[in-house]
């Protein structure tokens, strides 16, 4: 892999034009200035990470997974941009600390779940054609021995806060409605079947990080980009979190010293 200074860069994404007779900013070959008021923030999002504008049933679907994935409550990274107006940093502070709250463990299991199937039906050829049933019924039945012969859990699937997700089977539903519902989202549903067939029939349904991997594999995005789709929705709710609790006008929130146990040798 070559070595890159400074000086020189390459990009398909965007151009800037300011001569004498034109200012535009192109994005991935259309004018800004004439999309703007004519799309909405999830095509112009499907557009600047495919290189084109998506069907009117693909902006729906992406639509669909923003909104499911923009508020969960005083969870990890609002309560950092919670924590952080308190401290009286600033919005882009508070937001920018909650998103590097998402790791491995909290907001990145979408990423490890997509990746997986990314793999496991690769050699199915399964953005141009339809996988049968028996087939994705046997690549989720290894996915699920593979994590529980690791002594693992299947990334994606359970939360700790609900019996069930909320948001996951509204995803799916638009999914499915708007004809997008492809062999990611039925091998991701075949993975839930598998996992409630080890458990003797408790089901473990997928969670908003499962479902994101399914529907956007199926839209035809990376499995790379998945957490990205969650931090764009989630970094406005760190906002309205942060706002709330400026105007509350709290100060050092902390753990008080009761609260904590001290391990002494």
């Amino acid at each position: 892999m070559p070595t890159k200074d400074m000086s020189s860069w390459n990009t398909a994404i965007s151009e800037v034009i300011s001569t004498e007779v034109e200012e535009e900013i192109m994005v991935r070959g259309q004018p800004l200035s004439q999309l703007i008021g004519k799309v909405s923030f999830a095509e112009m999002m499907f557009l600047m990470l495919t290189g084109s504008l998506p069907s009117p049933a693909q902006a729906r679907v992406l639509d669909a997974l923003l909104v499911a994935s923009m508020e969960h409550g005083i969870a990890p990274p609002s309560m950092i941009s919670r924590c952080f107006a308190s401290y009286g940093t600033s919005i882009q502070a508070a937001v920018a600390g909650g998103v590097l709250a998402f790791g491995d463990r909290m907001g990145g299991l979408g990423e490890q779940l997509a990746q997986t199937m990314v793999a496991q039906l690769a050699a199915h050829d399964p953005g141009n054609s339809e996988i049968d049933t028996e087939t994705l019924d046997a690549i989720a039945a290894r996915i699920v021995d593979d994590a529980q012969n690791k002594g693992e859990r299947v990334p994606g699937y359970g939360i700790p806060l609900h019996g069930a997700d909320p948001r996951a089977p509204g995803v799916l539903a638009v999914a499915r409605a708007e004809g997008t519902h492809g062999n990611y989202c039925r091998l991701g549903l075949a993975i839930e079947a598998a996992l409630a067939a080890r458990r003797g029939g408790k089901k473990v349904p997928m969670n908003l990080d499962g479902v994101s991997a399914v529907v956007i594999l199926d839209l035809g995005f990376s499995w790379q980009s998945t957490r990205l789709f969650l931090l764009t929705a989630r970094s406005v709710s760190m906002g309205a979190h942060f706002l709330e609790e400026q105007e509350q006008d709290s100060t050092w929130r902390h753990i008080p010293a009761s609260q904590i146990s001290y391990d002494r040798e």
